[in-house]
């Protein structure tokens, strides 16, 4: 529609419907919005009937409506054979002056009725899952709808969509909005990247439309939302007639804009005429700009913070300093400021759903690293109890129970570990308790508990280890189990586990290796991830979580797990600098 043509269009009508779309804009129940869609769209449009649908999978549910005769509400009708369901599934207003001449229109469902012509426009065009439903217009005669009404009923879907969009996050929200308003940044001081919030304007649908609506009601060629700070002002968005030539992210110098008092004093500015204005015709900003117009609201956050500001501006005289155009730009100021809050909820709940997740994948591996690591004591410790019911009192008893109880003692100690692993997961890597140690012990208690579990194994130890060394024991003991179950599992059942272990140039190494497949590439770029196991080999029962415990124990120690893997061997290597232990 030109500007010319818009002018003669009823300022009442724009004024309803401006009011409309903020009360729309403020409901915070889907009931809300339909009603006030419902009492306003038959008055704004000019039509003899109104009808709100709503998708419902394949189906298109007429949920409300206003005509002066029975339409469909209650009913529902297929997407496919459904006038409604066609402007859904386009993403496209469809306009049928007459029904009766229009093929995408059922007319045995028509036929009954009042309607002979009908516009619907689909509601959440732009969603990425498609349409969400659609706002009927319908005329009792034939009707050639004019580019006002479109707009007028395109308007109110747009805003309808934003808001259901809005209600289903606050919904969602309901719980977390005191934290979430803790969480907002700081818009008004930030000196950061100011392009996310260039972004977070581009991407809220209604803006486009309420720049367009601005110039159409004030007759002025540029609009623009504004991202203001203290020494920044950067265009988010503009609808641009006359060529002022600012795009989305272009910048002015803060000092040469109105807006940095506007951001002071948080009132609108607004003047017909700067040539004639008491307080703008010797002001620098006009002068600059070479402008005669100008209107600017501040776009304010719930929280209080200021974002911005919603400017029109041309080089010619305007009638824009009354009650109704100020009254619409603060409506449309409040309706982007509700826009934003949304999305940075939208990023908080994100974040805490995050969390959340991070949380319930926890407790899984609380119980996943328990069942995985008590595995190897307990089968000790069951294969000692079997042996000592089998055998009676023998003189190895003595030995297998002392195996049983170092087992037992493992176990309890594994407990604890669940603790670390919680917080290896969460960033704050796992804590050791360090002392002097004998290594080469420690490496042969775990040696002999895994015998005791698979006594048909080899096991070829070549560790030369004489110096006490400063280390978590128990931590190393599990980190040395595990590399040593692996192989056992892994590795080829009549061959050889081979373990060695050394003190060279200030570290100490040691290494687990076994006979068998080699891993694949892809494979080894996981191994050390939770739950991988089973990418070495499918056919192979657990978890996967004993190399990324090992890992992360090795990391508490200053060291490194390393892994080579061919057709002669696939061998696992600790390293750790005994200084920095």
């Amino acid at each position: 529609m030109a500007l010319q043509d818009f002018a003669s269009t009823n300022i009442t009508s724009l004024s309803g419907l401006t009011e409309a779309i903020a009360r729309i804009a403020r409901a915070r129940k889907r009931e809300e919005v339909v009603e006030t869609v419902r009492a306003s769209a038959r008055g704004l449009v000019g039509c003899d009937g109104i009808a709100i649908i709503r998708r419902d999978r394949d189906l298109c549910h007429y949920i409300e409506e206003d005509a002066i005769g029975p339409l469909w509400k209650g009913r529902k009708f297929p997407v496919a054979s459904c006038i409604s369901g066609w402007a859904m599934s386009n993403r496209k207003t469809a306009v049928v002056p007459d029904v009766s001449k229009d093929e995408r229109v059922p007319q045995d469902l028509y036929s009954g009725t009042f309607v002979k012509a009908l516009i619907m426009a689909p509601v959440g065009a732009d969603n990425p899952g498609g349409a969400t439903g659609a706002i009927g217009a319908y005329w009792s005669h034939p009707y050639e709808a004019t580019q006002w009404e479109i707009d007028t009923l395109e308007a109110l879907a747009s805003a309808a969509a934003s808001a259901f969009e809005t209600v289903d996050l606050i919904g969602s929200l309901s719980n977390d909005l005191a934290q979430a308003r803790s969480l907002l940044p700081d818009y008004s001081d930030d000196p950061g990247d100011l392009s996310k919030d260039v972004e977070r304007v581009a991407g809220i649908s209604a803006v486009p439309v309420i720049l367009d609506v601005v110039l159409r009601m004030t007759g002025m060629g540029f609009a623009a939302v504004a991202r203001v700070t203290k020494d920044r002002w950067i265009t988010c968005l503009s609808v641009d007639h006359f060529g002022f030539g600012l795009k989305p992210g272009d910048e002015l110098p803060i000092e040469s804009t109105l807006c940095n008092e506007i951001r002071d004093h948080r009132e609108a500015v607004v003047f017909d005429d700067a040539e004639v204005d008491p307080l703008y015709k010797d002001h620098h900003t006009p002068r600059i700009y070479g402008l005669r117009s100008y209107i600017s609201v501040p776009i304010i956050l719930s929280n209080g913070q200021f974002f911005g500001s919603l400017c029109a501006i041309d080089p010619k005289p305007a009638k824009v300093n009354n009650p109704q155009v100020l009254g619409a730009l603060r409506l449309f100021a409040e309706l982007i400021g509700h826009h934003l809050d949304a999305d940075e909820r939208l990023k908080v709940a994100e974040q805490s759903l995050e969390r959340e997740r991070q949380v319930s994948e926890l407790r899984e591996q609380f119980i996943a690293v328990l069942g995985h690591d008590l595995r190897n004591p307990i089968a000790a410790v069951d294969a000692g109890t079997s042996r000592l019911i089998k055998e009676g009192w023998t003189e190895r008893s003595p030995l297998i129970l002392k195996l049983m109880k170092a087992s037992i003692g493992r176990m309890g100690g594994l407990v604890d570990n669940v603790m670390d692993l919680a917080r290896a997961r969460l960033g704050g890597g796992i804590s050791l308790d360090l002392g002097e140690h004998d290594v080469a012990t420690t490496l042969s208690h775990v040696i002999d508990e895994l015998l005791v579990a698979h006594p048909e194994r080899k096991i070829d130890i070549n560790v030369n280890l004489s110096t006490p060394m400063r280390i978590d024991r128990l931590r190393i003991a599990q980190m040395f189990s595990n590399l040593v179950s692996n192989a056992l599992t892994h590795g080829v059942e009549d061959g050889p586990i081979t373990v060695t272990g050394a003190l060279a140039d200030g570290l100490l190494r040691l290494s687990v290796s076994n006979q068998g497949e080699p891993i694949p590439p892809d494979t080894m770029e996981k191994l050390f991830q939770p739950f991988r196991r089973g990418d070495v080999r499918p056919n192979m029962q657990g978890l996967g979580l004993g190399l990324y415990i090992a890992s992360e124990i090795a990391k508490a120690h200053k060291g490194t797990i390393t892994v080579h893997s061919d057709h002669a061997e696939t061998r696992f290597t600790f390293e750790m600098p005994v200084s920095a232990a």
